[in-house]
């Protein structure tokens, strides 16, 4: 007997949490805060930034960026103490053209789309549907919703 696959529930966006922001974590050290604090200083409004990944242990974190990483970003990511590993990954688009996409998204679409945000890999747009629409995927396309950017459609809430 095959089970039916439910589709997958997305975490609505964070509510209040903007580019360059980052939610605060109990139980992390002082010195993951503030390298991140330079890290947004540094990068500033940048459209190549995209958002930080930190391990569940907060030991590692992952800088997301689109091109050359600006030599201050740089130094800020050499400049990790003791027991913090950064690692800069390069995204496949630009975080800055994923969030403006995703705000054109969910303006264009709504109420169909609950939400649409730039996903954290920036590989593409997540757009959410209300859970009791149907299969995400059909309803996306029913709608005409479309990109030039992936588009992963989830069922979710807007936060």
């Amino acid at each position: 007997m095959a089970r039916k696959q439910q589709p997958r529930r997305s975490a609505p966006p964070s509510p209040g949490v903007g580019h360059g922001e980052f939610v605060m974590y109990p139980g992390t050290r002082a010195e993951v805060y503030d390298l991140l604090e330079r890290l947004s200083a540094a990068a500033g409004d940048s459209p190549d930034a995209g958002t930080p990944g930190l391990s569940l242990d907060r030991t590692r974190l992952v800088v997301r960026w689109f091109g050359e990483v600006p030599a201050a970003v740089q130094r800020v990511v050499d400049s990790a103490g003791e027991g913090l590993t950064v690692t800069v990954v390069p995204t496949e688009f630009r975080p800055g053209d994923l969030r403006a996409e995703a705000a054109r998204i969910a303006a264009e679409h709504a109420p169909v789309v609950q939400a649409a945000i730039a996903r954290p890999e920036a590989d593409g747009v997540e757009v959410l549907v209300a859970p009791d629409a149907g299969d995400p995927a059909a309803v996306v396309a029913a709608a005409g919703v479309t990109s030039a950017f992936p588009l992963f459609a989830e069922v979710g809430e807007a936060g």
